[in-house]
C-alpha cells in the first residue's frame, strides 16, 4: 500500500536541501516497507544505472536458477577473451580458472567485477534477456542495452576504442572521455532506470516475488557482502545491515539497496547522482575532494533515511 503522511514532504525537503548544498543532480527514492510510505525526489526521472544494473542481472540469474535453467554450483571456464576492463580481479587471474556461477555472482556484486558480470550476462542469454525479464515484471523504465565491455567502449572515440589498455591510459592523460556519449544517455539506448523502478525491483526481491525461500535468502546474502560502503551507508551505525549495490562511471555515483533497521523495519533506498566531474578532472586534489563531497552527501541522505524510520 502506498501512503502519504506529513513525513513525506518534510523528508523531500531535507533530501533536496542536501542535494542543493552539494550541487548534485539526483534521482532519489526512499520507501518504508512495513508502512508502505514512499518518498522521492525526481524518482521517475531516468538516470544511467552504471553498475547498479547488476541488480537486474542478479535478479534474472536467480529467476533462471529457480526454473532449473542455471545452477549456482556449475563451474564456468575463464578464458582470456572473457576479460573485461574496469573494476574487478578476474582479469589478473590465469585463463583456465573455473569459478562457479555463485562465485561469479558474488564477484559481480561485492567488488563489481566486470569480467564476472559479462560472463553472467552471456550465461543468461545476453542483455536483451535481462531487459525483457524486467519488462515482464512491468519494470518498463529499466533498459539494459550494453554489457560492461560495450559500455566502457562508449566512453571513448571510435579511434580509441580498440587500443590496448596501456594505450588508452596514455590517451586519457591528455584527453577527456565522451561526456555526451552513449553511456551517459538517459534514453532507452543506454542502461537506465528510475529510482522508483529500481526500488520496485528491490521490493519484489525482498517480498519473494522473484525467487522464494533459500534462493531469495542467498540473493540477499550476496548483496550483504558488498565491499563498497562509503555512499548511502557511509554514516550508518555498524549494526545496521545494508543489502546493496553501488555504481560508478564518469561523474556518476549510484547506490541502491535495502536497509535492515530491525527485524520488522526495512527501508528500500535508491540514489542515482550526476555531478560536474568534467570541470574538476584535470586537478587531482580538487577532483578527489569533489568525490569525497558527493559521497558525503550520499551518506547524509542514507543517514536521513535511517533517522526517519528507526
Amino acid at each position: 500500500m502506498d501512503t502519504m503522511t506529513e513525513k513525506t514532504p518534510m523528508l523531500q525537503k531535507k533530501i533536496q536541501a542536501i542535494l542543493d548544498d552539494y550541487d548534485i543532480e539526483a534521482g532519489v527514492a526512499i520507501w518504508h516497507v512495513e508502512s508502505g510510505e514512499k518518498t522521492d525526489v525526481n524518482g521517475d526521472v531516468p538516470f544511467p544505472m552504471a553498475s547498479t544494473f547488476k541488480i537486474p542481472i542478479i535478479a534474472t540469474a536467480f529467476q533462471q536458477i529457480s526454473l532449473g535453467q542455471l545452477s549456482l554450483d556449475t563451474r564456468i571456464n575463464l578464458n582470456d577473451e572473457d576479460k573485461s576492463p574496469g573494476s574487478g580481479i578476474l582479469p589478473f587471474f590465469e585463463a583456465g580458472l573455473k569459478p562457479t556461477v555463485r562465485d561469479l555472482l558474488t564477484l559481480m556484486i561485492i567488488i563489481s567485477d566486470n569480467t564476472a558480470t559479462d560472463m553472467v550476462v552471456d550465461l543468461l542469454g545476453g542483455t536483451s534477456i535481462i531487459e525483457r525479464y524486467m519488462h515482464e515484471l512491468d519494470l518498463t523504465d529499466i533498459y539494459f542495452k550494453m554489457n560492461c565491455k560495450d559500455l566502457i567502449k562508449e566512453l571513448f572515440p571510435l579511434e580509441v576504442q580498440n587500443m590496448s589498455p596501456e594505450e588508452i591510459d596514455i590517451w586519457s592523460a591528455t584527453n577527456d572521455i565522451l561526456r555526451d556519449g552513449l553511456c551517459f544517455s538517459r534514453e532507452a539506448d543506454n542502461n537506465v532506470s528510475t529510482a522508483n523502478q529500481m526500488n520496485e525491483l528491490l521490493r519484489m526481491i525482498y517480498k519473494s516475488e522473484i525467487v522464494q525461500g533459500e534462493l531469495r535468502d542467498e540473493l540477499l546474502a550476496i548483496m550483504f557482502k558488498q565491499q563498497f560502503n562509503v555512499r548511502l551507508s557511509r554514516f550508518l551505525p555498524s549494526e545496521v545491515k545494508f543489502s546493496h549495490k553501488t555504481g560508478t562511471i564518469g561523474g556518476i555515483r549510484n547506490d541502491s539497496g535495502i536497509l535492515y533497521l530491525a527485524d520488522d523495519n526495512h527501508v528500500i533506498i535508491t540514489l542515482f547522482t550526476e555531478w560536474d566531474e568534467a570541470s574538476v578532472r584535470i586537478d587531482p586534489v580538487i577532483n578527489h575532494q569533489r568525490i569525497f563531497d558527493v559521497e558525503t552527501a550520499m551518506g547524509k541522505i542514507g543517514y536521513l533515511a535511517y533517522e526517519s524510520y528507526r
